[in-house]
């Protein structure tokens, strides 16, 4: 299928070098997705601009709305003030926000003057609330409805406006001072008698959010309640506008990726990889790289302070390299578990101690396991060093069971400090279990195998 399109991208780049138009505009896919995604495989951004030109008008809104900001905004400075007006005022407001906020400062202020007065005002509006919030996501286009209203006029009301508005599988019932104070589904409209009060049909408990809310919060929300939309409310309770679930879909996306980064030891990059500039992201790559060798070059200390034993000892060194992964695969067990955990709601920073003392149990036990194979491992490879296989397997296990601890419990605190506890995974639990373990292995060979 990707085979398919890229050929397809290709060959409408070659018609266009002939001049093919007319084989152009067939050839094209009737889905306004599959539309956007051929303009962006094409390479050059006057291609780019001649392939939406085509697109029948009907549908060249959705096509827009499905292309990158870079794209989008490639497309506008080609376009003329009467196309850059019917775009852009016919955008939902929260696609329309999405791009202003994306593009230069400049340019945005530019676009927006583009707007109607009314849609200028409501995107205005969205741009002031905080980056991160869900004020960000909302559209007004919703269906209102009154308390005092009939089936029989809710239902002629939604006939009226239902075509301009986001969604009408739900409807938000509000009082004479516009307050949110129910909300009714269309399938209960449908199915009641015409002459009875929406009052008596719509459901008080109605799950919301204010507009300053967090957009992962929200999230959050719609996962644990399992919503189509979610009203966002002001201060007064009264109704701003709604988010629906592919707006907050593309939310989990972005906080999906930006934990993926966080996990590998990366600075959460705003762009597509391959639009992302190459400086960069050679500093969000390498800037949590220098703290991390800065920190595992604690452990060279460490080794260093040890010489003696290791003169005496040479075979402690050959394996240190399985103490050092065997603890960080450990601790990288523990956080990624409870990570997960505190991502979904199933463990928070009160079940601190319980969550510990568990992964101690459980790191012991494991422990205990890994300390027998140590020793074998050992007695294999070295004979009969029954001292050396002993001081091996016992720092195995007690590397184990301080890596579990330490997994647990440091996603948990950057939690209670409200950091995000993704960056106590991966490499970074790696690299401080690796110098503990480090200094654990010694300490405790120098105990058994005497200094």
């Amino acid at each position: 299928m990707e085979n398919q399109k890229t050929n397809l991208a290709k060959e409408v780049s070659a018609l266009i070098e002939q001049k093919n138009y007319g084989k152009i505009k067939k050839i094209l896919p009737s889905h306004p997705e599959d539309i956007a995604y051929l303009i962006s495989e094409l390479n050059f951004s006057p291609h780019k601009l001649f392939v939406f030109r085509l697109v029948p008008y009907e549908k060249a809104v959705d096509v827009f709305k499905h292309l990158s900001t870079e794209e989008e905004e490639q497309i506008l400075t080609g376009l003329n003030s009467k196309e850059i007006t019917d775009i852009l005022n016919q955008m939902s407001p929260d696609d329309r926000t999405e791009l202003f906020d994306e593009l230069p400062a400049e340019l945005a202020k530019k676009f927006i003057n583009f707007l109607l007065p009314e849609k200028r005002q409501i995107a205005i509006e969205l741009l002031n609330y905080p980056h991160d919030s869900v004020g960000r996501l909302i559209t007004p286009d919703f269906v209102q409805l009154f308390e005092g209203m009939s089936v029989e006029d809710a239902l002629a009301h939604i006939r009226r406006v239902g075509l301009r508005k986001e969604t009408v599988y739900h409807c938000y019932v509000l009082d004479s001072t516009k307050r949110l104070i129910g909300i009714v589904s269309l399938k209960k409209i449908v199915l009641a008698k015409p002459n009875t009060k929406i009052s008596q049909i719509m459901s008080k408990d109605v799950i919301s959010v204010s507009a300053s809310t967090d957009k992962e919060e929200a999230a959050d929300v719609f996962k644990r309640y399992d919503l189509i939309v979610l009203p966002v409310l002001d201060n007064n309770n009264k109704l701003l506008g709604i988010v629906t679930f592919d707006d907050l879909v593309d939310v989990l996306e972005e906080e999906t990726t930006e934990d993926f980064e966080k996990a590998a030891a990366v600075l959460p990059v705003d762009k597509p990889y391959l639009n992302a500039n190459f400086f960069e992201l050679i500093w969000k790559r390498s800037f949590w790289l220098i703290v991390l060798v800065v920190l595992e070059s604690t452990s060279s200390l460490v080794i260093k302070s040890y010489g003696p034993l290791i003169q005496k000892w040479i075979a402690l060194t050959f394996f240190l390299p399985v103490l050092i992964a065997t603890g960080g695969n450990a601790g990288i067990q523990s956080a990624m578990i409870v990570i997960r955990g505190l991502t979904v709601k199933n463990i928070s920073v009160k079940d601190f101690f319980k969550v510990v003392f568990r992964e101690s149990l459980l790191g012991l036990s494991i422990g205990l396991i890994l300390a027998l194979v140590g020793i074998i491992r050992v007695i294999l490879q070295e004979g009969g060093q029954w001292a050396l296989s002993v001081s091996v397997g016992v720092s195995m296990g007690v590397t184990v069971l301080f890596s579990a601890m330490i997994g647990a419990a440091l996603p948990m605190i950057f939690r209670r400090f409200k950091v995000d506890p993704a960056l106590m995974s991966g490499p970074m639990i790696t690299t401080i279990v690796d110098v503990c373990g480090v200094f654990i292995y010694f300490q405790i060979a120098a105990l058994i195998l005497g200094l």
